[in-house]
């Protein structure tokens, strides 16, 4: 489910912004009741109608079967305490387990057409940087998170979620050796201290929220680096008039006399042949350095092979240069 667009989290009302009163707050109990009930359940297409209208969780998040592939959910949750926070918002304290651990969350309920709809949590939001890649981050794997330009707040229902970086051509990955990404948990709502220890190397935790730099895998790399060094042989072979050349180079041999092939050398100048943005763009710069038969003197040219590096019909990473 690729694209989903997520809303941006709701500020809540931070828990003893005005003096609590012991009250029993029997509605509002129940409505957080009814929602752990939800969780715990795995019957999350209900929360719809015990939420308010404005609330940051999106549809995509409250799917039944979305919900259902979490690593794992609330269990053994108990209304501990109700806590009113100024005149129309309760927060409402639950105790529950959750991966073997034991957990607390503060829950706001507001009023709203006269019946208590719960408004958010405390730390409900994670934040994801964008990618500025062609993959994204795969939630559950299923739900697409960090293809935007801007970053993200994805909120999600308490419970522990998977979370992979995905290149739909299985070009990329965020390891910083390029190996294949490692899939990772994390737990909503997000401890900054759970998420540090949660994330694989390549993938940064930043307080409540992560991001990553995607490159190449090593295997598609290899591939750039093979073709790269064909190419630039062939061109040299070619005494830097042939197919194989870049256009603007087979123009700055042909002003003159005829190059000396065994003269050529190649310098790359670019830091990466290939680097990310909406595809996998090639920009690989070189600097060639060659001597002209029966002529004094050494020539030195710019030269760029462009182009995006792609997939064949067999799923096999393949550079396609522009015309």
């Amino acid at each position: 489910m690729r694209g989903v667009a997520l809303a941006l989290a709701v500020p809540l009302l931070a828990s003893g912004c005005a003096a609590g009163q012991s009250i029993d707050f029997g509605s509002e109990r129940k409505v957080v009741a009814d929602f752990f009930g939800l969780l715990e359940s795995g019957e999350t297409s209900g929360i719809a109608a015990i939420i308010t209208e404005d609330s940051a969780l999106a549809s995509a998040v409250l799917d039944s079967d979305f919900y259902a592939s979490t690593t794992d959910r609330p269990a053994d949750a108990e209304v501990v305490a109700a806590t009113a926070s100024e005149p129309g918002s309760v927060f409402v304290t639950v105790e529950y387990s959750l991966g073997g651990d034991d957990r607390d969350i503060k829950v706001e309920v507001v009023e709203s057409d006269g019946d208590p709809k719960i408004a958010g949590w405390l730390h409900e939001t994670l934040s994801i940087d964008p990618m500025r890649a062609p993959g994204a981050w795969q939630v559950n794997g299923t739900l697409s998170a960090g293809e935007a330009d801007e970053q993200t707040q994805l909120v999600a229902l308490p419970g522990i979620y998977s979370f992979e970086y995905v290149d739909p051509q299985g070009l990329g990955t965020v390891d910083p050796d390029g190996q294949p990404t490692t899939a990772f948990e994390v737990e909503f709502p997000v401890d900054g201290g759970q998420l540090t220890a949660a994330v694989p190397p390549g993938v940064d935790a930043l307080g409540s929220g992560i991001g990553g730099e995607p490159r190449l895998l090593g295997t598609a790399e290899e591939v750039v680096v093979t073709r790269l060094a064909s190419l630039v042989d062939e061109c040299t072979a070619s005494a830097l008039v042939g197919d194989s050349c870049p256009a603007d180079l087979v123009a700055a041999a042909k002003d003159g006399a005829a190059v000396d092939a065994n003269t050529v050398v190649w310098t790359e100048t670019s830091d990466a042949p290939v680097s990310p943005s909406t595809q996998w763009d090639l920009e690989a710069e070189y600097s060639v350095a060659f001597n002209r038969v029966d002529t004094a003197g050494r020539d030195v040219v710019d030269a760029v092979y462009s182009g995006v590096l792609g997939v064949d019909g067999r799923g096999d990473p393949v550079l396609k240069l522009a015309d």
